[in-house]
């Protein structure tokens, strides 16, 4: 829990919806990027929130993102595909915010059409590589 206060203004943002992943994964972890869509709806009353250290999150410009985009990005992330890809430059159980930024991503329109296949989160694996690899016209 955080206190909302004038020092502690700066740890927080606008409650919305966002996209959520771990900073550190343990080894024995299947996926290197854990991903998951935080929505304001489950806490209703919050006009702000803040996120722990250990976590890195997804946002427009400071604001939060549309639901469908924010659950494609979350299964894109989440996909075997982006967990292969990832490993391929980076050996560390540690995602930062810098490896999130240099990463390709599908389109935004791809996101959201992929967001739009998909309610409620989460979804097994086996789903998500399959709903991800329709999208981008691939396979793992």
């Amino acid at each position: 829990a955080i206190v909302a206060n004038a020092e502690t203004n700066n740890l927080l943002i606008p409650s919305a919806t966002y996209v959520l992943t771990k900073r550190f994964t343990a080894k024995e972890e299947r996926r290197r990027i854990v991903a998951c869509v935080f929505d304001p709806a489950q806490l209703p009353a919050s006009v702000a929130v803040g996120f722990e250290n250990h976590l890195n999150y997804f946002h427009a410009n400071g604001r939060g993102l549309p639901m469908d985009l924010a659950r494609g990005l979350t299964l894109f992330l989440n996909s075997t595909l982006m967990d292969l890809y990832f490993r391929q430059f980076n050996g560390h159980t540690q995602v930062n915010a810098t490896d999130l930024r240099n990463m390709r991503y599908p389109t935004k329109q791809q996101l959201i059409r992929l967001g739009s296949r998909v309610e409620p989160m989460p979804v097994d694996q086996a789903r998500v590589d399959e709903l991800v690899e329709e999208e981008l016209n691939v396979r793992c």
